[in-house]
């Protein structure tokens, strides 16, 4: 508790097997806030949509839900939305076929209907968040060439 938290994070502790099978009981489900509640009902709605009626889609559901909460709980982020989120999730997923399956920007143009210089561009920034996101294995972060 040295980071400045109220209580200790009991996070390690929650089996998450244990708290999966009890989400289902209606009195569970009656006290999950509103926005939880909404949460596990889109990701229910989501998977039914692309896996039709399969009997473990609420069980996966609130899986997800429980992931997101015991990875990000306690803090306050933006969820994007609209244009902004489907740009977002367009643009790593040209870098991902660009980077992993050694896509042609020519044909990334084609397939999502955009300018080659815009597929350039989407590469180049996509890059620059990746290099952000990795670590600094030869301490170069705080060099700053004066030496």
């Amino acid at each position: 508790m040295s980071n400045g938290q109220l209580f200790d994070d009991d996070s390690d502790s929650l089996d998450p097997e244990k708290v999966l099978a009890h989400l289902s009981a209606p009195t569970v489900l009656r006290r999950w806030e509103g926005s939880l509640k909404e949460m596990v009902e889109i990701a229910e709605a989501s998977l039914r949509n692309k896996l039709g009626n399969a009997e473990e889609v609420p069980a996966l559901a609130r899986h997800v839900v429980f992931g997101i909460c015991d990875t990000m709980g306690g803090s306050v982020i933006y969820l994007p939305r609209g244009e902004l989120l489907k740009n977002a999730m367009r643009d790593a997923e040209i870098f991902r076929e660009w980077h992993e399956r050694n896509a042609r920007p020519a044909d990334l143009a084609r397939k999502y209907r955009l300018a080659s210089q815009t597929i350039y561009d989407i590469i180049a920034r996509q890059r620059a968040l990746h290099r952000r996101s990795e670590p600094d294995l030869f301490g170069f972060d705080g060099d700053t060439g004066n030496e």
